[in-house]
């Protein structure tokens, strides 16, 4: 059960400012920059909330390690090609 809290809440922060940043990114983003600071909050809660949908702890680390993986590489992506 603290392996599953745990990984939502250490691993639900990195992915929701990952995430936020591509909203960002995205074109009109910079237009809505309130809203995504105001929708940060919510998104890591759900974060922390999608971690016990999980079996055990190791299954909630492993797959939100790698939505941090995907999110960040993503993010990665649209800086170097999009140029945001």
């Amino acid at each position: 059960m603290i392996a599953r809290c745990l990984a939502g809440t250490l691993l639900g922060l990195p992915l929701s400012a990952a995430l936020i940043g591509l909203l960002y990114a995205l074109p009109g983003g910079q237009r809505a920059l309130i809203a995504l600071l105001l929708l940060f909050f919510p998104l890591w809660i759900a974060c922390m909330t999608a971690a016990y949908f999980f079996r055990n702890g190791r299954q909630a680390w492993l797959s939100l390690g790698t939505a941090n993986i995907l999110a960040f590489a993503a993010l990665w992506l649209a800086h170097r090609f999009a140029g945001a």
